[in-house]
């Protein structure tokens, strides 16, 4: 008579305990895999954000090299803020308010 291969009694242990031992594993290390992969993408965030700073950093470091050594540059962001030179006239360009305008015409028809 011609036997099937059918697992003898230690093979068949053996495979279960593999089976035990692979689900134990993922569970585990699963949440320690989710962790680290959730840590990357962090790190590459904080890294993107880094170099953007960096960037920053040194724009920021040139603008107060030239702050320090060019006086036109100082004067050039004070005229900006509106300040003036002493004995200077500051002069105000104001649009004219249409609505105003309509109001006025419309009292000069009566």
């Amino acid at each position: 008579m011609i036997k099937k291969n059918e697992p003898s009694g230690k093979t068949g242990v053996f495979w279960k305990i593999a089976v035990v031992f692979c689900a134990a594993c993922c569970i585990v290390l699963l949440p320690g895999y989710m962790r680290v992969a959730k840590l990357k993408k962090s790190l590459a965030l904080l890294e993107k954000d880094l170099s953007r700073l960096r960037e920053e950093n040194e724009k920021l470091r040139v603008e107060i090299e030239r702050l320090e050594k060019d006086p036109a540059a100082i004067e050039e962001i004070a005229r900006k803020l509106g300040w003036v030179k002493k004995g200077e006239l500051r002069v105000k360009f104001v649009a004219p308010d249409t609505k105003t305008q309509d109001v006025k015409k419309k009292k000069d028809r009566k």
